[in-house]
């Protein structure tokens, strides 16, 4: 326990000790030269004499225990996985009435991958869960470890620092306070070991501790909502990642392994890979699951910055067209956890796709929900004016609409040679639409005008958020008419409107 009693406290934390850097100490006391092994909890308050008395901050260590109530032993971080996930959040809803927070001693290089899992695992969480670690041991004179462990204890004992509350599971280290499924190692050595690239810091660390409480998740009403953690992931998944001559019989090895159900797969830029049609023809087949369960793929950039836009290039289009999910802008380690949690928890096939691209825990900045049509026609059967209609998630919310894109795949324009002019309208929720109706029409989104390139090589692309805003109403299906000009008949692949709304 820590030095103040519990009854004089006005904050109570409870330490998990997993294991890595931070708690490392000399096996015999008496010589610092002696190999490190992991520290019990005595030896750990030696290292921070009375943290938390003055402020009234009363601390208890708990070690790590498997689901038959056995002790784990300190872990290198390398070795965690996501069982020990479920450990740490079974060892939190143990005595998550008992205390206002918590922090989790760590090591540094798999923590953004269990700050990722805690945060789907833990559910209505009104507490704050402070990770920490460091990049050398608490024992050692020059070390980042006591400031950390400080600062980490700090917030997790708001009641008693004044700070505010952070119901969330974060990442404290180095001078800044993190989104725990926002953030990223960046760097083995450096005290500043973690950011958030994609998202703004929760709190900064200097003189004072500031949080940016406009960032900051509510907390649950536990009243209403009670605490409780999951105790399930499927681990059936794999991340992997795109290189320059990757073959298409590599990736099939690979997607083909027995018993996968999902995979990670970190693309080029904003979600492009190779435009080969027996690469795409491989991801198609193990979306498809022929012969075989399907797979779900997760499509996340390998940029550091930026998120997955599929079908803003050419290079794109062909995942999306084959059922590739999108990933936004979450981190690998956020994808890769969400997808084991989606997975335990989700049974229906559409509706894990449609919650994967759905924030769930400030994993993600905005929320995906993408309408596919499918295609219409054929060359021997083309059409002089598409009608079709499907429906949005019912999670789908246009008030929060931010943008929408219409993207027409593999067009083909019948009695038309490469080189000529053709033009396609588009109207949203009129059906009766013709030639003849004007542009001017509410209804009207988007005309196309350009050089036939032939069925292979024609995509249109278009953003068509003002038409969605002004005809689309939340919870109806969304009518899109496609209208080719010049008497002309059309057929297409893929028909696609993805709808951004903010988280």
């Amino acid at each position: 326990m820590g030095n103040l009693k519990p009854e004089n406290a006005v904050a109570r934390v409870y330490i998990l000790y997993t294991g890595g850097t931070i708690g490392m100490v000399p096996e015999d006391p008496d010589n610092p030269a002696s190999p490190l092994v992991p520290a019990n909890e005595d030896e750990l308050k030696m290292y921070v004499p009375g943290l938390g008395e003055k402020e009234g901050i009363h601390w208890e260590i708990g070690r790590l225990v498997d689901e038959k109530g056995d002790d784990v032993p300190p872990l290198d971080s390398s070795d965690v996985n996501s069982e020990h996930w479920i450990y740490m959040a079974t060892s939190i809803e143990k005595v998550y009435d008992e205390f206002d927070g918590f922090v989790i001693l760590h090591g540094t290089d798999t923590m953004a991958y269990t700050a990722s899992g805690l945060s789907f695992l833990l559910a209505n969480l009104a507490k704050p869960v402070v990770i920490t670690g460091s990049q050398l041991p608490i024992c050692q004179t020059r070390t980042d470890a006591v400031q950390n462990f400080v600062n980490a204890l700090y917030i997790a004992g708001y009641k008693a620092t004044g700070f505010p509350l952070v119901p969330e599971v974060t990442i404290c280290f180095g001078d800044v306070l993190l989104r725990g499924n926002r953030t990223r190692k960046v760097s083995t050595a450096s005290w500043q070991g973690f950011d958030t690239p994609n998202f703004p810091k929760l709190g900064t660390i200097g003189e004072h501790i500031r949080i940016n409480t406009n960032l900051v998740r509510p907390p649950a009403d536990n009243e209403k909502a009670p605490f409780f953690a999951h105790k399930t992931l499927v681990s059936d998944v794999m991340d992997m990642g795109l290189f320059p001559g990757l073959r298409a019989t590599q990736l099939e090895r690979l997607l083909g392994m027995e018993g996968l159900k999902g995979i990670v797969l970190r693309t080029f830029g904003a979600g492009n890979a190779p435009s080969y049609d027996d690469f795409l023809d491989v991801i198609g087949k193990a979306i498809r699951g022929e012969g075989q369960g399907g797979r779900l793929i997760l499509n996340v950039t390998q940029c550091v910055e930026g998120m997955v836009e599929m079908g803003l290039y050419a290079a794109s289009s062909g995942l999306l067209e084959r059922g590739v999910i999108s990933g936004l802008d979450m981190t690998p380690e956020a994808a890769l956890a969400k997808l084991m949690w989606i997975l335990a928890t989700e049974s229906d096939p559409e509706e894990i796709q449609k919650q994967l691209q759905i924030n769930q825990r400030g994993e993600q900045s905005q929320n995906l929900f993408d309408v596919r049509y499918g295609g219409a026609g054929k060359k021997s059967e083309p059409q002089a004016i598409v009608k079709v209609s499907a429906r949005p998630s019912g999670q789908f919310d246009k008030t929060a609409l931010h943008r929408a894109v219409l993207r027409i795949s593999g067009v083909g324009f019948a009695d038309t040679a490469e080189g000529e002019d053709v033009g396609l309208r588009v109207f949203i929720n009129l059906p009766g639409a013709t030639a003849d109706t004007p542009t001017a029409d509410p209804h009207f989104a988007a005309a196309f005008e350009e050089k036939y390139k032939g069925p292979k090589g024609t995509r249109f692309l278009r953003e068509v958020t003002a038409a969605v805003n002004r005809v689309v109403e939340s919870g109806r299906p969304i009518n899109i008419t496609l209208v080719p000009m010049g008497g002309k008949k059309i057929w297409y692949d893929g028909l696609y409107l993805a709808l951004f709304c903010k988280a």
